[in-house]
C-alpha cells in the first residue's frame, strides 16, 4: 500500500522542493519576485514534476508487471467518442466545482464574496510587478506548450488510474479509495494559491474534482476521457495565461 500513499501524496512534496529550487535559480540571476508565488512560472516546475513522477510511476508499474501505456487504456477506434466523453466530463466537474468556488467564497465573505475574488486568487499588484527577462518568459512560454501534453496524463494516472484501485481493493471501501487520492489532488493544488484563504478555496474545489473524477473513473473503468478532459483544463490554465503574459497584456 506504500505506493499508493506515494503515488497519492509524493507531487506536493516535489512541487514545493522544485518552487524552492528554482527561487535559488532566480535569485542567483538577481532576479527580484515575491516569494512563494511565481505568477506564470508554474508550468516550469509542475513541468519538471511531471517528468519525475512518469519515472517513478514507470518503475512502480515495472515492478508490478504492468505499464502507463496499459492504464491509460488508450483506444484508437474510441477516440473521437472519448474526446467527447472527454468534454462531457469537464462540463460535469466544472459545475461543482464553480459552486464548491463560490460556496467557500460566500462561506468566509458571505454577499461580499465577488469583492474579494481579486485579492484571494490574485493577491496585489506588486505580485505582478518584478522584471521578467525575456530569456525565462520564452522558457516558460514553451514549457507551456508541452505542459498539457504532461500534466493531464500524469495527473490522472497518479490518482486515478495507479493510486485510487489500489486504496479500494486494499480497504474494500470504495468511499475511501475516492477519497484519499482527490486530498493528495487538493494539496499538490495549494501551491497555487497567492492567500491563506485562496488555499482554502482551492483545496475545497479541487477537492470536489478529484471526488467527481474518482467516481466517473470507478463507474466508467476508462482513464483517457479523463485524460482528455484534464488536458481541456490545462489548455486553458497553462497556455492562455502564457499568451497574454507574451503579448504584454
Amino acid at each position: 500500500m506504500k505506493n499508493a500513499w506515494l503515488a497519492s501524496f509524493i507531487r506536493f512534496p516535489l512541487l514545493v522542493i522544485v518552487l524552492l529550487l528554482l527561487f535559488l535559480m532566480l535569485k542567483i540571476f538577481g532576479l527580484p519576485f515575491h516569494f512563494p508565488y511565481l505568477p506564470e512560472f508554474s508550468n516550469v516546475y509542475f513541468t519538471v514534476v511531471n517528468v519525475l513522477c512518469f519515472f517513478l510511476l514507470h518503475r512502480l508499474l515495472t515492478k508490478e508487471g504492468r505499464s502507463i501505456k496499459e492504464l491509460i487504456d488508450f483506444r484508437s477506434d474510441c477516440l473521437i467518442k472519448d474526446i467527447f466523453s472527454g468534454m462531457f466530463w469537464l462540463l460535469v466537474l466544472y459545475v461543482p466545482f464553480v459552486l464548491t468556488v463560490l460556496g467557500a467564497m460566500f462561506i468566509m465573505y458571505g454577499t461580499e464574496l465577488f469583492q474579494h475574488f481579486q485579492s484571494v486568487f490574485n493577491g496585489n499588484e506588486e505580485i505582478f510587478t518584478f522584471p521578467r527577462p525575456r530569456w525565462l518568459i520564452w522558457l516558460t512560454a514553451c514549457l507551456s506548450l508541452i505542459f498539457p501534453f504532461l500534466n493531464a496524463p500524469m495527473e490522472e494516472l497518479m490518482y486515478r488510474g495507479y493510486a485510487q484501485p489500489l486504496f479500494i481493493k486494499h480497504y474494500k471501501k470504495v468511499w475511501l479509495g475516492i477519497l484519499i487520492p482527490a486530498v493528495g489532488f487538493a494539496l499538490q493544488h495549494l501551491i497555487l494559491a497567492v492567500s491563506l484563504s485562496g488555499a482554502v478555496v482551492y483545496a475545497a474545489a479541487f477537492f470536489v474534482w478529484g471526488i467527481g473524477s474518482g467516481i466517473i473513473f470507478y463507474k466508467q473503468k476508462r482513464l483517457f476521457p479523463l485524460i482528455v478532459c484534464h488536458f481541456f483544463v490545462n489548455i486553458a490554465f497553462g497556455i492562455l495565461p502564457l499568451i497574454f503574459l507574451i503579448s504584454g497584456a
